[in-house]
C-alpha cells in the first residue's frame, strides 16, 4: 500500500489538513464500515455475533503484538492506557521503602497509580530534563538497589522528546528494576520492539497513532509478570467448570488472558481493527521513517520561520509530534480550525502531530496559517 492509497482511507483529508493524530486519530473509511457491519449484526443477528465474541479480540491481539514485538498471549485488551498503567502498577506493586523513578516528562496516568494510599510507602523520585531530553545518566543516578520500577512515557505529549527504549532497559536490567513505559504517542507512530529492549510493561491506547477507537487499550507485559496470579479476577480470565461451580479454586487461563475481567469491547474492537491492519501492511520500520520524515519537512519548516522550537530536532530524540512555543497558540490553532488545519495548543505551545496518511501539502498547509498568523 503506497501513501496515496493510504491517504484515500481517510475522508477527512478530503476538506481538512489534519495534524491531530496525538489527540484523535480520524476514522478511516475501513473502521467505519466496520462499525456498520457490527450495527447491523447487532441489530438483526445478534446470536450470532455474540457466538463469535472473541474473533476480533483475538486479530486485534495479535495484530497489536506484532506491532510491538510480542507474543499476542503478553497482550491484554483493556480500555485506555490508564488501564494498562493501572494494571501494570498493581502486578508489580512495591514493598516500603522502595521507589519508582519517572522523569517529569511522564504522563501523569503512570503516576498516580504510585501515589495512591495504597503504595503511600514507596517513594517517587522524578528527573528534569536538561536541554529538553531526559539524560540518561540523570536517570541512572536517581536508582539504587530499592528502585522497583522505570516509568517513563516513550514521547513526551508536550514537547515530543522520545526516549532510547533499549538503553533505558539495559539501565532497569543493570539495577534489577522493571521498566514500564506508556506508549500512547509512540505505538503506531514508531518501531518498538519491546522484548529486544527490556520493556516489562507497556501500556498505551488506540485512538491516537494505532488509527484505533477510544474505549480500547492495551497492556504487555513480560512473560515473568504474566504467569503471576492477577491482581483482579473476572470471569473471562479464569476457568471452571459449569456446573459444579464454586468447587476447584481460581484456575486462571494461561498467559494475558487471566488479566481480562469481562466480555471485550466489541464496537471499539470493531473500529480498532481497521487501522491496526493498515499499519501492519504498510511495516512498522516504513511508517516510522515516513513520520520522522514528514516531522522533519515540518521543523525544518518552522525553523526557517525563526519560531522557538519546543521539539528536539534530532530525528532520534522525537517521533510524530512537532511543538513550537509562541505567543497566542490558541488564537493561531483557531485560526488553523478556520482553514481547515488541525491541530492542538496548551500553555504557549502550538503543536501538530503529522502521520502516514499525511503529505507535505498538509505541512504547507499548516505553515501557511503560521505565515497569516504572524502578520496578524
Amino acid at each position: 500500500m503506497n501513501q496515496s492509497e493510504i491517504r484515500a482511507l481517510f475522508p477527512v483529508l478530503a476538506e481538512r489538513a489534519y495534524l491531530f493524530s496525538g489527540g484523535l486519530a480520524p476514522a478511516s473509511i475501513p473502521a467505519r464500515e466496520a462499525v456498520a457491519r457490527f450495527v447491523e449484526e447487532v441489530t438483526y443477528d445478534p446470536k450470532d455475533r455474540y457466538d463469535r465474541l472473541d474473533q476480533e479480540y483475538r486479530r486485534v491481539q495479535d495484530l497489536f503484538g506484532s506491532l510491538i514485538g510480542a507474543e499476542p498471549d503478553e497482550v491484554v485488551v483493556t480500555d485506555c492506557t490508564g488501564a494498562g498503567s493501572n494494571l501494570a502498577v498493581e502486578i508489580l506493586d512495591g514493598f516500603p521503602g522502595s521507589n519508582v523513578v519517572f522523569d517529569t516528562l511522564t504522563y501523569p496516568s503512570s503516576v498516580y497509580p504510585w501515589m495512591l494510599p495504597a503504595r503511600e510507602s514507596v517513594h517517587c523520585r522524578f528527573v528534569a530534563p536538561r536541554d529538553g531530553a531526559v539524560h540518561i545518566d540523570d536517570l541512572a543516578e536517581a536508582i539504587d538497589h530499592d528502585t522497583i520500577a522505570v516509568s517513563v512515557s516513550h514521547v513526551c505529549h508536550m514537547t515530543g522528546f522520545r526516549h532510547d527504549l533499549d538503553a533505558l532497559g539495559t539501565l532497569a536490567a543493570e539495577h534489577g528494576a522493571a521498566l514500564i513505559v506508556d506508549a500512547m504517542q509512540s505505538a503506531g507512530a514508531v518501531e518498538i520492539d519491546v522484548h529486544r529492549s527490556g520493556v516489562h510493561f507497556l501500556a498505551c491506547g488506540a485512538m491516537k497513532w494505532l488509527l484505533g477507537s477510544a474505549g480500547v487499550g492495551f497492556l504487555y507485559a513480560d512473560r515473568r509478570y504474566v504467569d503471576r496470579l492477577p491482581p483482579r479476577a473476572g470471569i473471562t480470565g479464569f476457568s471452571y467448570d459449569y456446573p459444579s461451580w464454586p468447587g476447584g479454586g481460581l484456575d486462571p487461563k494461561p498467559g494475558a488472558d487471566r488479566f481480562r475481567l469481562g466480555a471485550p469491547p466489541l464496537l471499539g474492537l470493531a473500529a480498532t481493527l481497521p487501522g491496526l491492519e493498515i499499519l501492519t501492511g504498510v511495516g512498522m520500520a516504513e511508517v516510522e521513517q515516513y513520520v520522522l520524515d514528514l516531522a522533519g519537512y515540518c521543523i525544518d519548516g518552522l525553523l526557517s520561520r525563526g519560531l522557538d522550537l519546543h521539539t528536539l530536532p534530532d530525528a532520534d530524540a522525537r517521533a510524530g509530534i512537532v511543538a513550537v512555543r509562541m505567543e497566542r497558540p490558541r488564537e493561531v490553532c483557531d485560526l488553523m480550525r478556520r482553514r481547515g488545519v488541525d491541530g492542538w495548543h496548551y500553555a504557549d505551545v502550538l503543536r501538530v502531530d503529522p502521520h502516514v496518511f499525511n503529505n507535505r501539502e498538509d505541512i504547507d498547509r499548516f505553515l501557511a496559517v503560521i505565515d497569516e498568523a504572524a502578520g496578524l
